[in-house]
């Protein structure tokens, strides 16, 4: 619940963010309005147990009907109805109005369904004695667990953690469990390059994950070495830190 308080919109403000183009990662381009026809006068019960979350770009096209909480600057946590045959069909105001539910009952729904979708874990040495740890989805975006990282992480992270999005279906997470941490993110950035083939990535952000909160932080570059720095908050966290 954290990161929906902290990230919805402030009131009189338009905080959702549109659906991207056709071909957009995620599909969110998705069916037409017949689908979503269809879709508004679905029986509710059986909506809730398609709704999830995924994650995707804000981009420069703003579709105010769509239930989408912005992550920072530049990502937004969508609400979506995952179809019998695996598209994706961003979840709007109207339809949530039809079956009943509240913008807040949307994201509880999908954020709880969202807990058994599966995903790949891979595990990484890195110079800080922590473990850099990849997430790729399987059947679901794995950008989406980017809300629920300490959960998907499976252990107790009390300052958080340091996360990269290289591309639509990955996710590097290292938790910050001392200063040296942040030595790591030119290796997170690396790796991040490796998967990507070169690519331009998903997300270029270096971002802090604490208690249910996303931050973007700033990364300086000095040569191969990364200067990270934040909100006094994630500075007070870090200073706490040995």
């Amino acid at each position: 619940m954290a990161l929906f308080r902290r990230n919805q919109p402030a009131p009189g403000q338009s905080g959702q963010f549109g659906q991207p183009g056709p071909g957009a990662p995620g599909g969110f381009g998705g069916p037409g309005g017949d689908v979503r026809q269809m879709l508004v006068g679905a029986p509710v019960d059986r909506v809730r147990q398609d709704l999830r979350l995924s994650v995707t770009r804000g981009g420069p096209h703003l579709a105010p009907p769509a239930l989408a909480w912005p992550l920072g600057d530049e990502l937004a946590a969508v609400a979506c109805v995952k179809l019998p045959d695996g598209q994706i069909v961003t979840a709007e105001i109207p339809m949530a109005q039809a079956w009943g539910m509240g913008p807040e009952d949307v994201w509880l729904q999908c954020a709880t369904n969202l807990r058994g979708e599966h995903f790949a874990r891979s595990e990484f040495d890195t110079a800080a004695g922590v473990t850099m740890t990849m997430f790729t989805g399987q059947g679901w975006p794995g950008t989406a667990h980017l809300v629920r990282i300490g959960e998907a992480l499976g252990e107790d992270v009390p300052h958080g953690a340091l996360v990269t999005v290289p591309d639509e279906n990955t996710l590097l997470v290292v938790p910050l469990n001392n200063q040296r941490v942040l030595d790591v993110v030119p290796q997170m950035y690396q790796t991040g390059h490796e998967i990507t083939r070169g690519q331009h990535p998903f997300s270029t952000r270096t971002y802090w994950w604490h208690e249910g909160v996303l931050e973007p932080l700033e990364v300086q570059w000095q040569g191969q070495l990364a200067r990270v720095s934040g909100s006094p908050r994630f500075s007070q966290t870090v200073a706490a830190l040995r």
